[in-house]
């Protein structure tokens, strides 16, 4: 059960919806959606000292006991202070205005979880204040995203393997999730690319960008007269540690 309000937290590179569960309130819930509303992370938070391997696999997402996703990749790593499982979506997977209920994450063998989550609709119109502020600051316009009918076509995670790991992050044993905003232009090409969500690591960001810079090729988006225009994409890059 919940143990305090649902709060949205405005930063200059994300937005997120979270609230603390349980009588401890160890447990906490955040949703991250893309900025540019091409995919959601769901993140368990709970508060621990004990640090434990990192793992990865697939997770089952469902609703009200109505199963929305079985196959959702996650990763579970620990920090100083908490074990977080990080879920990745898309955003025609899950939609954070379709919740009610009852939301149960199967992350097996890492955890399982049950969260009650109601008035949830209530922060919604605070989040989404949230994301049109970012995208003010990133500079993707209204009248960008209202003109392009068709996305761009490919899959930027496609782009890498675990070969790209670059050598200076595992020599510190760097791991993360970057956050990245490009631009695709009309030639299918990325022009530019911008960190929104740090990893903590710049090895990892420059590579991020790097690959998708020079490796991407997509179909590109297009307006209602089905002219090629320019348009942004989010997407988060996780990295884990070859074993």
């Amino acid at each position: 059960m919940p143990a305090g309000p649902w709060n949205v937290e405005f930063a200059d590179r994300m937005c997120h919806l979270s609230r603390p569960y349980g009588s401890d309130r160890a447990t906490n819930l955040i949703f991250k959606p893309g900025m540019i509303g091409d995919e959601m992370e769901i993140i368990v938070a709970k508060t621990t000292a004990k640090i434990g391997d990192g793992t990865y696999g697939k997770a089952v997402v469902s609703i009200s006991g109505n199963k929305v996703i079985d196959d959702a990749l996650f990763s579970a790593y620990s920090t100083a202070r908490a074990r977080l499982i990080r879920i990745q979506l898309r955003d025609d997977e899950f939609t954070l205005s379709a919740m009610r209920g009852t939301l149960s994450i199967d992350a097996a063998p890492e955890s399982r979880h049950f969260f009650a989550i109601p008035g949830i609709e209530r922060a919604l119109p605070i989040l989404a204040q949230c994301i049109d502020e970012l995208r003010t600051i990133y500079k993707v316009s209204k009248k960008d995203l209202a003109a392009i009918v068709t996305k761009p076509e490919g899959s930027l995670p496609r782009l890498f393997s675990t070969d790209d790991y670059p050598s200076e992050a595992l020599r510190n044993n760097e791991s993360g999730t970057v956050g990245a905003l490009v631009w695709v232009e009309i030639t299918g090409r990325i022009s530019t690319c911008a960190i929104i969500e740090s990893s903590g690591s710049t090895a990892l960001e420059q590579t991020t960008c790097d690959i998708l810079k020079r490796r991407s090729r997509f179909a590109p988006a297009k307006d209602a007269a089905g002219k090629a225009v320019r348009a942004p994409m989010f997407t988060r890059i996780r990295w884990l540690l070859p074993s």
